[in-house]
């Protein structure tokens, strides 16, 4: 990240469910904040279903000027149950979502105007390289 725009950068996920957990720090980003349901169930043999995963991600960062800025980001993680290579099983769906979240995180630019924005179409490339058809949307 760039250091004169940014001395501090905190990621915090929050499950919709109210359970907290800092992470972004030594420990990373738990797989097991993305607890993923079946919103569309497979119904016939090939790729097809869905499931997601909801949190909300806390961007925070303080400007050169010591001004602390919080951006709240709900996001939703659209996979499909079987792409065209595989099952996508829950546990690949975790760590590949936290994976590219703390990819997307290290992103020197990832810090503008549009943050929330920025993140959500961020982690989608990330994630689509390791899981196709993933969707990443804003989530209500």
């Amino acid at each position: 990240m760039k250091s004169s725009s940014v001395a501090l950068v905190l990621l915090t996920l929050l499950s919709l469910s109210a359970c907290v957990s800092i992470v972004g720090g030594p420990g990373g980003i738990s797989p097991s904040q993305f607890q993923f349901r079946s919103i569309v169930p497979l119904r016939e043999p090939g790729p097809g279903g869905w499931k997601s995963a909801r949190v909300i991600i806390q961007l925070v960062h303080m400007t050169e000027r010591g001004v602390r800025k919080n951006i709240h980001c709900g996001i939703e993680v659209q996979v499909p149950q079987i792409n065209e290579f595989s099952i996508v099983t829950d546990e690949f769906a975790q760590l590949e979502a936290a994976r590219a979240a703390e990819r997307t995180l290290k992103q020197e630019d990832l810090l503008t105007a549009e943050m929330c924005k920025r993140f959500r179409d961020e982690m989608q490339s990330e994630m689509r390289e390791f899981i196709p058809g993933t969707r990443i949307i804003q989530a209500l």
